[in-house]
């Protein structure tokens, strides 16, 4: 029988602590309940402000696949990216929608999607060595509810289809808290929990500390790692960037990360280093991105591979 690993379970307790700590205490004297108030506010407008600059501005302009988790209103976005690799080329087409339900509190999402909406993002599924739950196209239908949606606190739920798989059903449940550290950096913890029909139990953690020196530069370390019934072991990436802004049009990242798992046996399975160039073109809803890439993978010896993606991305909000 699969175990998940005690950290799990110790990081759910904790966020679960922090959030009902303030229920225990509802009959505290007025006095002390105005100056936790007071203290609680200081630590909200902390991280507002550590996350609106320059955090938030990058999540926003890259299409953090973190903000697709906790969505605040209607949107589309269109990708279409050409992808050349080893002298070969391929077209990879996506489209994802998010359908805010009315007369719902703005607490309902219906997500109509045929990007990559497994647990793991892109980075980390691509430094899987098995791809057999990966390459497959899918086409999912879900519906999501936003119990708790703050900007140092997260609480979502979400069930799906996979219209093109037999329906696979899915469940997934998401918490995210944010802690400010010094005076504008921020740690982001999320962990996750899902259920799919193929692929069984899973769960998901990740950790993001982003350190400002500006308005427009950001360093940002981040931690994932992903387990499940179907998984090769704990797969885990670490990854480093380094992210510059010139102006509200344009921004770029530069990063690496190591990725690896622990079955069969605990290795390093690959090594990338990539620079991400973007930028809005002719309307602010139109985007541009290139991305030049080295990959270092153990399915290949080790031997650097260098790919270029050329990406086209149309945005809309309400």
């Amino acid at each position: 029988m699969l175990q998940k690993p005690q950290p799990l379970l110790l990081f759910l307790s904790i966020l679960l602590t922090l959030h009902l700590v303030p229920l225990c205490h509802a009959e505290q004297d007025p006095q002390k309940e105005a100056i936790k108030s007071t203290q609680i506010d200081k630590i909200h407008q902390q991280i507002s402000e550590s996350l609106a600059t320059p955090s938030r501005w990058f999540d926003n302009f890259f299409s953090d696949p973190r903000l697709d988790e906790e969505p605040a209103g209607t949107s589309l976005r269109l990708r279409g990216s050409i992808i050349a690799e080893e002298g070969n080329l391929r077209f990879k087409g996506e489209a994802k929608v998010w359908l805010r339900l009315p007369n719902l509190k703005q607490r309902f999402h219906l997500i109509l999607s045929n990007e990559d909406d497994d647990p793991r993002d892109e980075t980390l599924k691509d430094a899987r060595i098995n791809h057999e739950l990966d390459e497959r196209e899918e086409t999912t239908l879900a519906l999501q509810y936003t119990q708790e949606r703050s900007t140092e606190f997260s609480l979502t739920h979400q069930i799906g289809l996979d219209l093109e798989d037999g329906l696979n059903p899915q469940i997934r449940s998401r918490i995210r808290y944010s802690i400010p550290i010094a005076q504008k950096s921020v740690l982001t913890l999320a962990q996750a929990v899902y259920w799919e029909n193929k692929e069984g139990f899973g769960e998901e953690s990740r950790i993001d500390y982003d350190l400002p020196f500006s308005d427009n530069i950001l360093a940002r370390a981040t931690g994932r790692g992903l387990f499940s019934e179907s998984s090769n072991g704990y797969e885990w990436l670490g990854m480093l960037q380094w992210l510059r802004s010139f102006n509200d049009k344009k921004a770029l990242a530069v990063g690496s990360y190591v990725a690896g798992e622990t079955r069969p046996q605990n290795h390093v399975t690959e090594y990338d280093i990539f620079i991400k160039y973007r930028q809005k073109i002719i309307k602010k809803w139109l985007f541009i991105e290139l991305k030049p890439e080295i990959k270092w993978a153990r399915d290949k010896d080790f031997k650097a591979t260098g790919i270029f993606t050329l990406t086209f991305e149309v945005q809309f909000y309400d």
